[in-house]
């Protein structure tokens, strides 16, 4: 009895030193990663990383079997795996099924081609690669316990651990024996044996390894742009989320798969899994709406005593079933953070995670970080490695990329916007971590493969921040913000700026403005005037006073019109800053301004330009194509045609999506256009009447750029004849 109590002592103390030794080092290179705009998680995982055999083990090898010993380790895992079930119920409780339903089809379709590709090439064409020279997987066994099918060529380094453990073993063994009855004896390992891994569920793991994505990575990343504030990051959580759900299913299943060679075992084990689901959504949410959110609401919004205690005994025994279901206790913890209900419930996840990020993330977390890293052995990789440990990140990066870039694109998100999306799916993290953790565990790869695997997820992990402000910049971000600030604050959608040189001959440029935002009575219009600073008061009086008239003009006509004019030092600068300040969705400029194109243009605004009025102008022409110049005068042509109840007319070949588009805005078309009809050209043709120069920003269909669009029953016709 006090042999064992010295033992449990022993271990305890083990434990301690861990987490001073983790915690320090963790918090120091939290500040580091946090200054190089990194996730820490990276840095944590390094920490651990550094503390096995990649580093520690070789450096200093007293010191690593002093500190994490492997008689300590098995009560370390304890420890680890306690916070881990904390943690992925944190993780279930962040996805939030009132987002996923708001954000519709769109995030259920890119969420999963984002898992399907990848998953497939994993499957398929990975796994097939890495089975052959990794179907001989070292597990650990119980006393009496033997392996399914042994392994009849263990490759170099499962023998080198299996003699290793050997050596352990004999050598704990001895100093037993030496040792007195009164002094602590040290447990002996677990005996070590080469098992063949089947290639279903080999594969199926290198499939999921390849589809996941940390949620929590990628919230702090949209968090720290700004993201939030429009409707990209939203979709974006929405497609993490349901990542998540997919991915731990699909884990839950490659577990079964590696626990039980029957089929209808297997069967059984989803079966099962699938009830379990069904009574914690049907019965057991329920439940807790009832004793845990009613009483969160009747206290004000705050969390009691009581029930934090139900939730924790809630999570702690959904993991215990799906235990004995037959797949990871990680499962059920994240299914009854998914389950725990949050309507109507204000702050109320960030209550618990408050209560329970301080034990999980920071006290027994870090514990994980060091398991995970006795597993990550940097030089035991060859050569020959080389080769798959890049197949391994080429199939990671561009699987899931592809498979979220290419999704959003063709379910309507803009260009840039869907390679954002791409970009963010294939952060991985944390929840990579405990995914590949669990593959090693269940005895479904090897620690070659799981390096390889931990090095791919600290890969796609930092690169994804770098990698998202290279795809969708900060002045496409501040464009869009701007955009959704507008919507919030009205329907309005047709904002359009009048860069004024000369106020004599803006009447024309303002007119094209009127039409560019003149089927909707929230459209605006924004006169911009600089004027040197060496005229008179004299000259700036006249301006205001012409400026005035146009805006008056403009308001009569039943458009919102306001007037920025002052003094400048350099006018060029000025108005660039002033249109990236009003992110309007075009500028219409005069003659003397062409050398403001190229800076208008980079700000994201489309730069439109014309000398003539509307009221002779019988017919518009535009181009056909599905060019960016092209479909921007396409735009403008359309907006023209409707505004001022004119035919439309194309030279040139015109697709069937544009062809539609046209039919869906009642837009009169004639073709060929009627010769007594005075026509304006509408391009960048040399005879053209309007000009387009399409800005740098993607470009939505017409039907939406053009939506709500209202006929007037008298167009807006400010020039004189």
């Amino acid at each position: 009895m006090l042999a064992a109590k010295n033992a449990a002592e022993h271990h305890f103390l083990a434990l301690l030193l861990c987490l001073v030794i983790v915690l320090v080092l963790g918090r120091l290179v939290g500040v580091v990663f946090r200054a190089i705009k990194q996730p820490v998680v990276i840095g944590e995982i390094l920490i651990g990383i550094a503390l096995g055999p990649s580093l520690l083990k070789r450096v200093w090898p007293s010191l690593h079997e002093t500190l994490f010993s492997s008689a300590d380790l098995p009560f370390f895992k304890l420890v680890a795996s306690l916070g881990l079930v904390l943690f992925m119920f944190i993780v279930g409780m962040e996805v939030d099924l009132d987002v996923i339903r708001s954000s519709g089809k769109r995030a259920v379709v890119i969420s999963l081609t984002s898992i399907a590709f990848p998953f497939l090439l994993g499957f398929g064409l990975l796994g097939s690669y890495l089975y052959q020279d990794h179907q001989c997987v070292p597990i650990e066994l119980e006393p009496g316990d033997k392996v399914a099918a042994q392994c009849a060529s263990p490759t170099a380094a499962v023998s080198s651990q299996i003699a290793g453990r050997q050596a352990q073993i004999q050598q704990v063994k001895a100093a037993n024996a030496q040792a007195s009855a009164t002094e602590t004896k040290a447990a002996v390992p677990k005996e070590i044996q080469a098992a063949q891994t089947d290639f279903t569920p080999f594969a199926m793991f290198i499939g999921v390894s390849m589809c996941g994505t940390a949620f929590a990575v990628l919230a702090r990343i949209l968090s720290e742009r700004n993201m939030f504030r429009i409707p990209l990051g939203l979709l974006l959580i929405a497609c993490a989320a349901i990542d998540d759900i997919v991915a731990f299913t699909l884990l839950a299943l490659s577990v079964a798969l590696a626990g039980r060679g029957n089929p209808t075992d297997v069967i059984l084990i989803v079966v099962k899994l699938i009830a379990f689901t069904v009574v914690l959504f049907a019965f057991v949410r329920p439940l807790l709406e009832r004793w845990v959110l009613r009483p969160y609401r009747a206290r004000g919004n705050k969390l009691g005593p009581e029930q934090l205690s139900i939730l924790l005994a809630g999570l702690l025994l959904s993991s215990y079933i799906t235990s004995r279901i037959g797949v990871h206790e990680l499962i059920g913890s994240f299914l009854f953070g998914v389950a725990v209900p949050r309507r109507n419930a204000t702050n109320l996840f960030h209550s618990i995670a408050e209560r329970l990020e301080g034990v999980s993330v920071q006290l027994l977390l870090p514990v994980f970080f060091v398991i995970a890293g006795q597993g990550v052995n940097l030089l035991g990789l060859t050569t020959a490695d080389i080769l798959p440990a890049l197949a391994i990140l080429a199939v990671a990066c561009i699987g899931k990329f592809a498979g979220g870039a290419v999704a959003a694109r063709l379910t309507g998100v803009p260009r840039r916007q869907s390679l954002a999306v791409g970009t963010m799916m294939n952060t991985r993290g944390l929840a990579e971590l405990v995914i590949l953790q669990v593959g090693r565990e269940a005895g479904v790869i090897d620690d070659k493969v799981y390096t390889m695997l931990v090095i791919m997820a600290v890969v796609t992990t930092a690169m994804a921040g770098p990698l998202l402000k290279w795809v969708y910049p900060d002045r496409w971000l501040h464009r869009d913000i701007a955009e959704a600030d507008r919507k919030r604050i009205s329907s309005a959608t047709d904002r359009v700026a009048v860069v004024i040189d000369d106020v004599a001959d803006a009447l024309p440029l303002v007119e094209l403005a009127a039409a560019y935002g003149g089927g909707r009575a929230t459209g605006s219009v924004t006169l911009i005037r600089f004027t040197d600073q060496g005229a008179g008061l004299a000259s700036f009086a006249d301006d205001l006073a012409q400026l005035k008239g146009l805006r008056e003009r403009v308001e009569r006509a039943g458009l919102q019109c306001q007037v920025i004019s002052r003094a400048s030092q350099n006018r060029p600068i000025d108005v660039v800053a002033e249109v990236e300040r009003l992110a309007p969705g075009a500028v219409v400029i005069g003659r003397s301004d062409t050398n403001l194109t190229g800076p208008l243009r980079h700000v994201g605004c489309d730069v439109l330009g014309t000398l003539i009025g509307l009221r002779d102008v019988g017919s518009v022409r535009a181009p056909g194509g599905n060019s960016n110049a092209e479909l921007a005068a396409m735009e403008l042509a359309v907006r023209i045609a409707l505004h001022a109840k004119i035919p439309l007319s194309v030279s040139g070949p015109v697709s069937n999506r544009v062809e539609k588009q046209l039919r869906a805005l009642g837009v009169d078309r004639n073709e060929p256009s009627d010769p007594a009809l005075a026509v304006a050209i509408v391009g960048l043709a040399p005879d053209a009447n309007f000009t387009v120069q399409p800005g740098e920003r993607d470009r939505v269909s017409l039907v939406e750029a053009l939506r709500g669009w209202t006929v007037r029953v008298e167009p807006i016709i400010l020039s004189t004849v």
